[in-house]
């Protein structure tokens, strides 16, 4: 990453130990998450999404389809984008696949916790999703690499 986003070394290594930090407290966020001892719209949550669900079918801004399990498979994909575009970041370019394999790795971990916490399911589904969510995060990762190299490119005079 330092070579293609930064032109002194000092900027890549701030920029690296923020992307680590910020992949430290999302790691804590998630593992808080899947360790909770009941899903986490068990509660409040879970009473104010089923009102927004009703509102909007009720309204017709949400088509009649989308319902919770909906929204559960996308929170699955949304919720490891982070991952897939904050390693892809932090990988050496030749490894930043890398970053979907972690992601494959990390949910099948997490849903194999699932199944033995009491309170906790486990689904295939899950695996998918969020295996999907750190593939867009990778590709989000790509983009954004590809997109400062062209920049800098562009700014760096021809010698």
């Amino acid at each position: 990453m330092a070579s293609v986003l930064f032109q002194d070394a000092a900027a890549a290594a701030r920029t690296r130990r923020a992307a680590r930090a910020v992949l430290s407290l999302y790691c804590l966020l998630v593992a808080a998450v899947v360790l909770w001892p009941v899903h986490v719209d068990a509660n409040a949550g879970g009473e104010s999404l089923r009102l927004l669900l009703e509102t909007g079918h009720a309204v017709g801004w949400l088509p009649a389809w989308f319902g919770y399990n909906q929204v559960e498979w996308l929170s699955n994909v949304v919720m490891f984008v982070p991952l897939g575009l904050l390693l892809t970041l932090l990988l050496p370019a030749r490894r930043r696949f890398g970053a979907v394999v972690i992601s494959a790795l990390a949910t099948c971990v997490i849903e194999t916790v699932q199944l033995l916490l009491p309170g906790r399911t486990s689904s295939l589904w899950d695996i998918f999703a969020n295996s999907l969510g750190g593939l867009l995060g990778w590709g989000l990762g790509i983009l954004l690499i590809h997109c400062v190299a062209v920049r800098l490119r562009a700014k760096t005079p021809v010698k």
